[in-house]
């Protein structure tokens, strides 16, 4: 059975996700962090057990450092300066067809950049950038699929 997480909740659930996905997965985040998986799961759960464990600040810090981007950070920010964290939306076609634009824009951008058969510095960031607000939107995703928000 699902807990049913606050919008707070939800997202620092996702930015747990997101940046535990973004360092290559549970098993490497547990070793970057020193800690084991059981416990850096919990973290990332939604189940109604450890529905109100969280990642500590101390170890949320270490993991957004080895990231492209400060996916717990940013959510932090975001609660504390009371901006509601952008939403999926209802489950919809349009939303279907957003999150298809995000992904396409992840393959278009990976497509121009191994034209040529090299992957420079600049075209690795320019995937980089699109990778990032499409994980954030799967993320959301992840969130309202798992009954978060």
């Amino acid at each position: 059975m699902r807990a049913y997480l606050s919008q707070s909740d939800a997202l620092l659930k996702a930015a747990t996700v997101a940046a535990v996905d973004a360092v290559g997965g549970v098993s490497r985040a547990s070793q970057l962090l020193g800690m084991g998986t059981s416990a850096l799961t919990k973290y990332c759960s939604t189940a109604e057990e450890w529905s109100k464990n969280f990642i500590r600040v101390d170890l949320a810090v270490a993991l957004d450092r080895a990231t492209a981007h400060p996916f717990i950070s940013t959510a932090i920010s975001q609660l504390v300066a009371d901006q509601a964290p952008a939403s999926v939306g209802e489950l919809t076609a349009s939303a279907v067809l957003r999150l298809d634009g995000v992904l396409d824009e992840v393959v278009r951008t990976i497509a121009v950049a191994i034209e040529d058969g090299h992957l420079d510095a600049a075209e690795r960031q320019a995937v980089r950038s699109r990778i990032v607000p499409a994980m954030l939107f799967l993320a959301r995703l992840d969130a309202m699929m798992a009954g978060a928000c």
